[in-house]
């Protein structure tokens, strides 16, 4: 058994995450501040002004469980002084005078664990490490939400969602949930400044910062160092030429009665870019929506067309959409369906599918990239309108290297290849080589893949309301 650890004096962020009464909570710090013995604190304390409360530890493995998360609980908690474990149980009861509940570990790469987090009524439950340090490991919002989902003991004076781990990724669910945008009622906890110093070996930043920076690890330094929220950087960029400092925006609008280009990928993730050619030949990304595990028609539906109703509606912008070539290709289940076919009859609007093969839209994509306007990047990512194109160009979207140096030829597949897909097409056919396309006089646009030019009515879809029929009937927005 672990050394028994006593007198735990919380850090000031310690404090308020354990005493919180958020409906969830997320500690995100550096390394070294704690997290483990807070989350651990955090259901002592839950407990004791909730008497019968029944917790969950969870995290990504029970083998981590146990080397880390439970390691930790035990040092605070010994079994026969603060309580009693069942080992067949996973169970850790607390004993009469030191609080009155129950506490079960569960890692989640064990079906039964997650059976038994289905069928439990829990009043408080803590995950650790929901966000992999170094791209692997993790745990899935989908455990978040069940977990959520099952904060319904009864008798309980409150509820308790606890959550630590190092500074995420910004791409991962954490930070979206509880930072950008976040979500109503949750609260993240961030040491602004070391807080555990005192319980650290000497120098200890300072040796991380070495260590990390001479592995040219500078997005590591600044989330697991200067406790930052910061971008992973995993292999080879596809797009090396993006700088935040240049290409970064914020608070860009719509220009009215001009062109709303929408570069399109599909798949199970589709994706749609909303962007516009400026008169100075700039070209603005405004909005990036990228949907999980659905249908291009369930991400029009639920979100396109509710952003454009909302956002450009008053503009009276024209739709013309580009994208994924494999679009027009027609589903099994039905040869009258596909994609693109789908996207018409929703929006309206003309398409241009992009090149197929991936060198021809990557370089003109580069070549943009490299490209100023008034001082500025020729390209404009909106950074809280468009973060996930944001994440992709800046390296999310990358080349896998393996442990043997060698590069991948084709980029990696991943939440973020996906924007960098749909700009991509955007690239090729807007600006081949970095040049601005011209639209032609006269060019026949009765079949799919047609270039920009007539008007391409929709057909109301089933169920939709007369007022939006009428809003998508023409490619024009606010006719």
């Amino acid at each position: 058994m672990a050394t028994h650890k006593t007198n735990f004096i919380p850090n000031p962020e310690q404090k308020k995450f354990i005493e919180s009464r958020a409906e969830a909570d997320l500690f995100s710090s550096r390394f070294g501040e704690g997290k483990s013995t807070a989350g651990c604190w955090a259901a002592l304390y839950h407990t004791r002004h909730n008497p019968g409360a029944r917790w969950a530890v969870i995290r990504d493995t029970y083998e981590n469980l146990q080397a880390t998360t439970m390691k930790t609980f035990f040092e605070w908690f010994p079994p026969g002084i603060y309580g009693h474990y069942t080992k067949s149980e996973k169970t850790f009861r607390w004993a009469d005078g030191i609080a009155r509940g129950e506490v079960v570990f569960l890692g989640m790469d064990d079906a039964q664990d997650a059976n038994k987090l289905m069928s439990r009524e829990l009043a408080g439950f803590f995950i650790d490490e929901p966000a992999p340090a170094l791209g692997v490991g993790g745990v899935a919002r989908e455990v978040f939400d069940m977990a959520m989902g099952r904060l319904r003991q009864t008798g309980m004076n409150w509820h308790s969602a606890k959550l630590a781990e190092n500074n995420p990724d910004e791409a991962h669910w954490t930070y979206k949930v509880f930072v950008q945008p976040g979500t109503p009622n949750y609260m993240v906890w961030q040491p602004m400044i070391p807080e555990n110093i005192a319980n650290l070996p000497p120098d200890y930043y300072n040796k991380l910062r070495g260590q990390f920076s001479r592995a040219g690890r500078d997005d590591l330094v600044s989330r697991f160092v200067d406790g930052q929220f910061g971008f992973q950087r995993v292999g080879k960029s596809v797009t090396p030429q993006w700088n935040d400092r240049v290409h970064l925006a914020l608070g860009l609008n719509p220009i009215p009665r001009s062109d709303l280009f929408c570069c399109w990928d599909f798949g199970l993730n589709p994706t749609c870019i909303i962007t516009q050619v400026t008169p100075m030949r700039a070209w603005h990304v405004l909005d990036a929506i990228v949907g999980e595990d659905c249908g291009v028609e369930e991400l029009i539906d639920q979100l396109v067309k509710p952003l454009l109703v909302e956002k450009y509606r008053e503009h009276k912008v024209v739709l013309r959409h580009i994208g994924d070539p494999n679009g027009i290709m027609r589903e099994q289940s039905s040869a009258k369906r596909s994609a693109v076919r789908s996207l018409k009859q929703l929006l309206g609007g003309t398409w241009r599918a992009g090149p197929v093969q991936l060198r021809e839209r990557v370089e003109p994509l580069q070549a943009c990239l490299t490209k100023l306007v008034g001082g500025r990047g020729m390209v404009q990512v909106d950074r809280h309108s468009a973060p996930a194109v944001w994440h992709s160009l800046r390296g999310g979207w990358h080349y896998h290297i393996a442990r043997s140096g060698v590069t991948s030829e084709l980029p990696a597949k991943n939440i973020h290849s996906h924007p960098g897909d749909a700009l991509a097409y955007g690239a090729a056919v807007l600006f081949p080589m970095g040049r601005i396309q011209r639209r032609p006089e006269s060019v026949d646009t009765s079949v799919s893949g047609g270039y920009f030019g007539s008007d391409v009515r929709a057909v109301r879809p089933e169920g939709q309301t007369p007022a939006a029929d009428r809003f998508f009937k023409r490619r024009t927005l606010g006719e």
